[in-house]
């Protein structure tokens, strides 16, 4: 009974950030202007997909993108460059 009580108690404390919400920051926001507010550039990726072909009615150009993880304290912000266009989020 020990045992079914601690696995049930561990899986809420584990689900409780399945549905939390992400915080988009304005379109306005740079990576240079979080830097400028005291957030350091903890990472970055780069994601790259290949140019695939479909059948004779569609086909699908490869993408490339570059992502940026930042921090403050216990803040994370997340940066996705994407066709020019760059998306920054909470978490």
């Amino acid at each position: 009974m020990k045992k079914l009580l601690g696995i049930i108690v561990l899986g809420l404390l584990l689900s409780g950030n399945a549905y939390a919400e992400v915080e988009e920051l304005p379109k306005s926001t740079t990576v240079n202007s979080l830097m400028k507010q005291g957030y350091k550039l903890f990472s970055t990726e780069s994601v790259a997909t290949p140019v695939t072909f479909g059948d004779d009615d569609r086909s699908y150009a490869g993408s490339f993108e570059t992502i940026y993880h930042l921090t403050k304290d216990k803040e994370v912000v997340t940066c996705v460059l994407y066709e020019g266009e760059l998306l920054c989020v909470k978490p």
